[in-house]
C-alpha cells in the first residue's frame, strides 16, 4: 500500500489502515527509521489506574496523610 506525502509534509493514513490500528482523534504516532525503511506505529497512552496491581506491594500502603507528612519532612530537611 502506498502513501502520498503531500507538500505540507503532510500524509494521510488510509481507512484500511486507521481501522486496523484502533486509531482514534488525538492518538499519537511514532515512526521509526530502520535501514531505509520507515516503521508507523501507535503510541497509545493509558491511565494510571491501569497499573494498578501490576507490582506487588512491598510495605503497605498508610495512607495520604502520612504520605504527605513525610513529603513535608523530606522538604524540611532539604
Amino acid at each position: 500500500m502506498n502513501i502520498q506525502v503531500m507538500g505540507d509534509r503532510q500524509i494521510t493514513i488510509p481507512l484500511e489502515i486507521w481501522q486496523r490500528l484502533n486509531l482514534r482523534e488525538g492518538d499519537e504516532l511514532a515512526f521509526s527509521l530502520e535501514g531505509n525503511e520507515l516503521r508507523l506505529r501507535p503510541v497509545k497512552q493509558q491511565r494510571l489506574s491501569q497499573f494498578r496491581g501490576v507490582l506487588p506491594a512491598t510495605v503497605p500502603y498508610p495512607g495520604k496523610e502520612a504520605i504527605r507528612q513525610q513529603f513535608a519532612e523530606s522538604l524540611a530537611e532539604s
